[in-house]
């Protein structure tokens, strides 16, 4: 069995939520782009939190959503795992950010289309020469719009576009 779908059975053992996770060809993308022991930054929470946790990972999620982050935590998340409670600003994103660099960072919320687009806002404060920086959900419209706005702000060194199992796609793109 692998990682993933390791992790996934964990998550999903009361119920099954799997329906908005990230998909496996996601987090594998991830874990081949990243060194163990990173700092990463995930907006929204829910199996990729604990991926990024069991991996060993320095990880910050924030959420708004306190229902999420109460079923996360309860799956003992280790010391090297964080979970901010943030509220929506009026531009449809999270107000509290911490602002530091990450090695990397996983766009998947705040939950509905166009919600993310405030990220354009901080993400050069949150990111350094090499920074993996993964969009999911590009098969909406309003992110892939959104990923071509961060390729045109870095001139990243790599995108990969990927697909999942779910028909659901995403971006990798290293800044």
């Amino acid at each position: 069995m692998s990682f993933y779908d390791a992790v996934a059975r964990v998550w999903n053992q009361d119920r099954d939520y799997s329906q908005g996770a990230i998909g496996k060809e996601v987090w594998d993308a991830i874990a081949m782009h990243i060194h163990p022991d990173s700092k990463t930054l995930e907006f929204g929470c829910g199996l990729s939190t604990l991926l990024f946790d069991y991996a060993g990972h320095h990880h910050t999620a924030i959420d708004n959503n306190q229902k999420w982050i109460d079923l996360v935590k309860s799956h003992e998340l280790t010391v090297r795992t964080q979970i901010v409670h943030s509220a929506i600003n009026s531009l449809g994103f999270y107000e509290s950010v911490p602002i530091e660099t990450f090695d990397c960072i996983l766009i998947d919320g705040p939950a509905g289309e166009g919600n993310r687009n405030g990220v354009l806002n901080i993400l050069h404060s949150l990111t350094k020469k090499g920074t993996v920086v993964v969009l999911d959900d590009t098969n909406r419209p309003m992110e892939k719009n959104l990923s071509t706005a961060i390729q045109r702000l870095f001139q990243p060194s790599l995108v990969i576009e990927g697909e999942t199992s779910h028909d659901r796609k995403f971006d990798l793109i290293i800044v």
